[in-house]
């Protein structure tokens, strides 16, 4: 992932004139942390779609679980 498409993953505004140098200062660690969260947001979608397989160790609720969860209470 680009420097650029991680300012903007992040949410940063394009008129930010430091965005990218936020991003070229953030540690190898969270940097590391921020890309799997969009790779995983990618195959969340996909899964959600049909058209890729579910995510491997992530817990995804859904409304149906959800309603099931409060039916034990």
């Amino acid at each position: 992932m680009t420097d650029e498409e991680m300012a903007t993953f992040l949410g940063l505004s394009p008129e930010e004139e430091k965005r990218v140098e936020f991003v070229k200062h953030m540690s190898p660690e969270k940097r590391a942390l921020f890309e799997r969260m969009a790779v995983l947001e990618l195959e969340v979608k996909l899964w959600q779609d049909g058209l890729g397989p579910k995510p491997q160790g992530v817990l995804l609720d859904t409304n149906r679980s959800t309603s099931r969860r409060r039916a034990w209470r």
